[in-house]
């Protein structure tokens, strides 16, 4: 029988195999003799040494850490159960509140999808996106063709040009996103993704920084708000959102069309 860290190996070479050196900013060659991404790239990416990420493909007994899992996880682009196989085949425990982060179930989907034509999804504490629905993907972008950094919602809010234009105001719209994060710190405090964000936007933006330093806090919110959309015009829309019982530190938010025409550009969008 193979041993665990065999498998391991073989699993984390599979997984590369898997992705496009594009996907990470990667100049693609031609001449490229690998399929997917090179083990040296893995490793840059994931911040760990060449030679260990050699000796774990190789299944020799490395003892990776927590932190390593996750960063592997991360550049490897896991879904919810590969993730914890990466984990059980590595000996260690997957940390809850991570697990928690990157699913939800299959019932909260299809309340989501239920809520179309309006907008509805969900973000983890760390307002990244974690499930949406149809209307959703066709108003804010394609959250499935986004990475985890991409999917949040403080990030994107302040690096994303179509998301600004999007929004009638961005800026009431930035400030509440930096105040609900902070109002979820408690949750992800240790959390190296997000607070990686939260350093780079300190150190980039102005306005992040001010409002993040305003000590401002903001739960789940409900009110009004006017979008932009490039097809198909303006969209007036009142919204709400709440907690999640089903992942700690979660919220649901659903935006719902204030008149009947724009609900029918809401189910023109989806239809497209």
């Amino acid at each position: 029988m193979i041993s665990k860290n065999k498998e391991l190996g073989l699993f984390l070479k599979k997984k590369r195999s898997t992705l496009r050196p594009e996907q990470f900013g990667l100049k693609f060659d031609k001449k490229r003799r690998v399929k997917g991404l090179k083990r040296e790239e893995v490793a840059d990416l994931a911040g760990v040494s060449i030679d260990w990420y050699v000796r774990i493909e190789q299944g020799q007994d490395v003892n990776p850490s927590i932190d390593v899992l996750l960063s592997l996880s991360r550049v490897l682009q896991l879904n919810n159960e590969e993730k914890r196989y990466l984990f059980n085949l590595s000996d260690k425990k997957l940390p809850v509140e991570d697990f928690a982060a990157v699913a939800i179930s299959n019932t909260l989907q299809k309340f989501l999808d239920n809520q179309n034509p309006s907008i509805a999804y969900v973000t983890d504490s760390k307002l990244t996106m974690i499930g949406w629905n149809m209307a959703a993907l066709k108003v804010y972008g394609n959250y499935e063709e986004m990475d985890e950094k991409e999917r949040n919602s403080v990030w994107r809010a302040f690096n994303d040009d179509y998301l600004k234009e999007l929004l009638d105001n961005w800026e009431g719209h930035s400030k509440l996103r930096v105040e609900q994060l902070r109002a979820n710190y408690g949750y992800y405090e240790n959390d190296n993704t997000i607070n990686a964000i939260i350093n780079e936007l300190n150190e980039k933006d102005l306005l992040f920084n001010k409002w993040w330093n305003n000590q401002g806090i903001m739960g789940t919110p409900e009110g009004q708000k006017l979008l932009h959309h490039p097809l198909v015009g303006d969209l007036y829309l009142s919204y709400i959102s709440f907690r999640s019982t089903e992942i700690d530190g979660a919220s649901i938010t659903i935006q719902m069309p204030i008149d009947d025409e724009t609900k029918n550009k809401l189910k023109q969008l989806i239809l497209e």
